[in-house]
């Protein structure tokens, strides 16, 4: 689910270096008169960016596809998707800072920053953390427990609400302005996101997905949004508590991803744990209290019984074993796309991103999978694929344009740009 936010950040910790890097190319020799080892350079970091995107491609994929595998057994129990991944995350991303701190590639002031400053008199930076954590937690939980429930392809359309509730917000509480283009865009993403999960609401071929449990999945992508929210005004407030400070470094001048990720998994475990509620309330535990329920989900993870995960759970003495290999996945696709952003570059990773759901997909309807076999999509599903790769192509173009426009000057980025463009001119510029 971790889509346009994690460009976002990630952009923010290495864009200054791509562009230091990109000037100084700049003025080398030109093509005509590379040197050979120059051109093999080239050709070098050419591979790399290649097998970078095919990585975030082929990883999301299968990530994709393992949770919906993994889901099968534990049915009822898949809130232990989400919280294997955060007890993973903690030790994993604890030990990457450690070592970029020791190493001195994370100055020790971003670890200030964190622990020592305040966004106002009584309100710790740190409490941002824990907001962004807290929406993340809520929509990756929500997510795992509506995933029985929801065909794979249902699945990753549905995780492209999370731009459409950004927008809003920013609109409502950072007073962002999307030109029309923009807003055209963002409009095609919602017709595709509707198109692709009417066959729910008709049943039919797409049966197999529950129209309650796509509801509530496309809703909670609005908790994804407010972390999305809360991390680039952390990222914001970083850059400019870091300007005051007399220190000439760049690349320190952005927040390191990693003390994002390492602060924000340290609430998240936590917060998941609290969450366990949830499986009351969307009726995971049949009349159960909580107790008796996360008793019988950690019997279903760690038996070696076929029946371990009730009368639902398909293969339950794989549980434990699909819940491995999920995590291992989902780990190594969110190392891809920092790899990918740091030698790619953000647009192509983004892109890559956004390939995903297509190409998965495919994959669902065509592979006869483990314990899921093929996924029967209505041609509604596939109208919504094809109509949501140009909108979102439209949106990020349309979004590069209104940057332009703001860096020229900040009221020609108005709302639904260029409709009332003249009244813009004439304000910037009445001659």
């Amino acid at each position: 689910r971790r889509v346009w936010p994690g460009i976002s950040a990630c952009t923010m910790t290495v864009s200054r270096p791509l562009e230091v890097g990109l000037s100084s190319a700049s003025c080398g020799p030109q093509d005509g008169d590379a040197s050979p080892q120059t051109r093999t350079a080239t050709s070098s970091g050419l591979r790399t960016q290649v097998a970078m995107v095919v990585a975030v491609v082929a990883l999301g994929c299968a990530n994709n596809i393992m949770k919906q595998i993994a889901a099968k057994p534990l049915h009822s129990y898949s809130y232990m998707l989400g919280l294997a991944t955060a007890v993973a995350y903690v030790p994993l991303y604890g030990l990457i800072l450690v070592v970029l701190v020791v190493s001195k590639v994370v100055p020790r002031h971003q670890m200030d920053f964190v622990w020592r400053c305040s966004l106002q008199p009584g309100i710790p930076i740190l409490g941002l953390f824990a907001v962004a954590a807290l929406g993340d937690t809520l929509g990756d939980v929500i997510g795992m427990i509506c995933t029985p429930y929801v065909t794979g392809p249902v699945h990753s359309l549905l995780s492209n609400c999370t731009p459409m509730f950004i927008a809003v917000l920013s609109m409502l509480f950072l007073r962002k302005r999307y030109s029309l283009a923009e807003s055209l865009g963002l409009l095609g993403v919602l017709v595709a996101v509707l198109l692709g999960i009417v066959p729910t609401f008709e049943g039919g071929s797409s049966s197999t997905t529950q129209p309650f449990f796509a509801v509530v999945l496309g809703g909670s992508c609005l908790f994804n949004a407010i972390a999305f929210m809360v991390k680039e005004l952390l990222f914001e407030r970083y850059t400019a508590w870091f300007s005051t400070r007399n220190v000439d470094d760049e690349v320190a001048s952005g927040l390191n991803i990693f003390v994002m990720n390492t602060h924000a998994s340290l609430f998240q475990l936590p917060f998941t744990l609290l969450c366990m509620p949830l499986n009351v309330a969307l009726g995971q535990t049949h009349g159960e209290g909580i107790v008796p329920y996360m008793r019988e989900a950690i019997h279903c993870e760690f038996a070696s019984d076929a029946t371990a995960c009730g009368p639902d759970g398909v293969h339950g003495d794989l549980a434990g074993t699909c819940t491995i290999i999920y995590v291992v996945f989902n780990i190594l696709w969110n190392i891809s796309i920092l790899m990918s952003v740091k030698y790619s570059g953000a647009l192509t990773t983004f892109v890559a991103l956004k390939a995903i759901f297509p190409v998965s997909t495919l994959l669902f309807a065509y592979v006869d999978w483990p314990l899921i076999g093929r996924t029967d999509l209505n041609w509604l599903v596939w109208l919504s694929v094809a109509l949501i790769l140009p909108s979102i192509a439209l949106y990020q173009w349309a979004t590069g344009e209104q940057q332009k426009r703001y860096l020229q000057h900040p009221s020609l980025a108005a709302c639904c740009w260029p409709l009332g463009r003249s009244r813009v001119v004439l304000a910037v510029d009445p001659l």
